[in-house]
């Protein structure tokens, strides 16, 4: 895309395996770049939107990672790249796909995140990560409080800050998710491009070890060092 001056990568975020519905996509994302500018759109998608799918007729778009890798491990990204194409009539160049444990990981590896909680988030329904069929039933879920202001995140809790969909109020809403999550994803990224992520080999060699077990994608090592020229000082 780039002769095209708009790059567009799709993010999906998945359960992983030992999770129940581990192919399932909870997070949908697509970030579309202008090199000429060098500047950055992220559109969150909503897992719940119903799309057409060859020979399946209509299907939630959080299902088409599934569907795929059953009939072709491996296909997910590329399936769900191509079925959101079509429904926005725009090329989606790349995808990169993580589960549960690699975001956590990443984010962990980084040293957290800081987040500004802008509404306390309360959830009294948050699935526990290993207890989907737990009994007693109540056990599978936790209480989750999340304080209004400056927070320091680590890996599981910006987990659960963008996973939550049940919390009371505004921030139960689909459109509070979303933004909860790009929220997670600037920090995330203001905090590879520092100089103390940048200038410290064996961290970025630890994040680069991740996509060995948790993401995957198929932007090739040239294209992704070729996307860091463009966008460093972005």
């Amino acid at each position: 895309g780039e002769s095209e001056d708009r790059i567009n990568i799709l993010l999906l975020g998945m359960g992983g395996k030992n999770h129940e519905g581990g192919y399932l996509t909870d997070t949908i994302m697509l970030l579309s770049l202008e090199p000429s500018t060098k500047k950055a759109a992220l559109v969150s998608i909503p897992r719940d939107l119903s799309v057409p799918v060859e020979d399946m007729g209509w299907r939630k778009i959080n299902n088409i990672n599934a569907f795929a890798e059953v009939a072709e491990p491996g296909s997910g990204g590329v399936a769900v790249s191509q079925a959101l194409s079509d429904v926005l009539q725009v090329p989606i160049h790349y995808f990169l796909r993580a589960d549960f444990q690699g975001f956590i990981n990443i984010i962990d590896r980084l040293g957290g995140i800081e987040i500004y909680v802008e509404n306390t988030l309360e959830d009294y329904s948050y699935p526990v990560m290993g207890r989907e069929d737990a009994y007693p039933y109540e056990s599978r879920f936790e209480h989750l409080r999340i304080e209004q202001g400056l927070n320091k995140m680590d890996g599981a809790l910006a987990l659960k800050y963008a996973r939550s969909r049940h919390a009371a109020g505004n921030e139960g809403s689909d459109f509070a998710r979303a933004r909860r999550q790009q929220k997670i994803m600037e920090a995330a990224k203001d905090k590879v491009m520092s100089l103390s992520t940048l200038l410290n080999p064996k961290l970025v060699a630890d994040i680069v070890g991740e996509f060995q077990d948790h993401i995957s994608t198929n932007l090739k090592i040239w294209e992704m060092l070729k996307l860091w020229e463009i966008f460093k000082d972005a």
